[in-house]
């Protein structure tokens, strides 16, 4: 007499496709997290009523809350600011400008980066707002 045994073993699932798809996941939030539209997060925007338009988020040329001024993250001067652009426009330069100010700067800071702007051909100068979510 043949006794036939049966051994029961399990089967182990395939978590090949689950740890793609966490990798995947780990991936997005990483690069997602290091996106960082103004390369300052001390900075609080100007606030537009509904209905306006928002500028294009350049974020290159940043104005803090106490006046200081941030060209292409690096700490700058108006004069030495105003010299740059100059030689920038001279370059064949963007035609456009936009200024990302903290709503706490002060206004003559943020009018004579205007100014410099102007002076230096920049036709097309934008103050980058937040819209109100009021």
């Amino acid at each position: 007499m043949r006794i036939e045994v049966h051994e029961n073993r399990r089967r182990e699932p395939d978590l090949t496709s689950l740890v793609n798809i966490v990798f995947l996941i780990l991936i997005f939030f990483i690069v997602a997290g290091s996106l960082r539209p103004f390369g300052d997060r001390e900075l609080e925007l100007t606030k537009l009523a509904d209905g306006a338009i928002n500028a294009h988020v350049d974020g290159r040329l940043l104005v803090h809350a106490d006046g200081r001024i941030a060209y292409k993250g690096q700490p700058t001067t108006l004069p030495d600011l105003a010299a740059t652009l100059r030689g920038e426009k001279a370059a064949g330069g963007r035609q456009r400008f936009d200024i990302v100010a903290d709503h706490r700067a002060p206004a003559a800071q943020v009018l004579a980066i205007a100014t410099a702007l102007k002076a230096a051909g920049y036709a097309d100068i934008a103050i980058v707002t937040q819209r109100s979510t009021k």
